[in-house]
C-alpha cells in the first residue's frame, strides 16, 4: 500500500466516525511536508502545529502548492511569539489561547494580521499543573468578553485536554469533556455566543465526539 492510499485509508475512517457539527485536525507536528502535501491532495484542509517556528518554515514551504490550507496553532503559545505567528500565512485559528495576559498581546498585535482569526480559549478541566489554561470563570469570561471587541480575532470557542495522569483514562477523558461542554454553555448564555469546543486526541478522540466536540486533533495515529 502507497502512503497517499493508507492516508486515503486513515482518512475514511476518520470521517465516517464524525457525526455532524465534527471536524477533523490533523496534528502535523514533527511529520514532513510531503505528508502534509499527500493528505491535502485527498482533500484535508486542517493541520495543526504546536511550534511557531515549525509552523512558520512549513506554512512557507506549502504556501504555494497548497493555496486552501488553514493552519491551527495548538501547542503552547508564548507573548513573544505572536508577532510572528501573527505573520503566517494561511493561519486560520488558535486553539492554546490560555490566559488573560496572552489575549491582551493577542489584541496589541491584531493589526498585523490581514484577516480574521478563530481564537479557542483554553480551559483546564484536568487542574494538572504542567498543563496552561483558565482555571477560573471570571477569568474565562474576562477574556472572552474582551475578543468580543475585537474586529480581527474572533471567539470561536472553548478546548480542553483529559487527564493525563490518572489510572481511569477513559472516565477521566469524558468527566473533562462534559465540564468544558457546562463552562460553554454558561459562557453561551452570559455572553449571547454561540461557540464550539477543540478536545479530543488521538487516545481519547472518540469520547470526545460523544460529548459533541466541535474539533477533534488527531496526530500520531493518522500517520502510521
Amino acid at each position: 500500500m502507497t502512503q497517499k492510499e493508507l492516508f486515503a485509508k486513515k482518512l475514511s475512517e476518520i470521517k465516517a466516525q464524525l457525526p455532524e457539527g465534527s471536524s477533523l485536525l490533523v496534528v502535523s507536528k514533527t511529520r514532513s511536508v510531503e505528508e502534509i502535501k499527500t493528505y491535502y491532495e485527498l482533500g484535508l484542509r486542517d493541520f495543526g502545529e504546536n511550534r511557531v517556528q515549525e509552523l512558520s518554515d512549513k506554512a512557507q514551504a506549502l504556501q504555494d502548492e497548497c493555496p486552501e490550507i488553514r493552519w491551527h496553532m495548538i501547542g503552547h503559545l508564548q507573548t513573544n511569539k505572536v508577532n510572528a505567528l501573527f505573520k503566517i500565512p494561511h493561519l486560520y485559528a488558535i486553539h492554546s489561547v490560555h490566559d488573560l495576559n496572552l489575549v491582551q498581546k493577542l489584541l496589541k498585535s491584531q493589526d498585523l494580521l490581514d484577516h480574521s482569526l478563530q481564537i479557542f480559549l483554553q480551559f483546564n478541566t484536568s487542574k494538572e499543573e504542567e498543563k496552561s489554561g483558565f482555571e477560573d470563570y471570571a477569568d474565562l469570561s474576562a477574556a472572552a468578553e474582551l475578543l468580543l471587541s475585537s474586529p480581527k480575532l474572533n471567539l470561536a470557542g472553548l478546548m480542553t485536554m483529559g487527564t493525563l495522569r490518572t489510572e481511569n483514562f477513559e472516565g477521566e477523558a469524558a468527566r473533562c469533556f462534559q465540564e468544558l461542554n457546562k463552562v460553554k454553555e454558561k459562557l453561551q448564555d452570559n455572553l449571547q455566543v454561540n461557540l464550539k469546543t477543540s478536545m479530543g486526541m488521538s487516545q481519547d478522540y472518540k469520547i470526545a465526539l460523544q460529548e459533541k466536540s466541535g474539533w477533534v486533533r488527531l496526530g500520531t495515529m493518522m500517520f502510521v
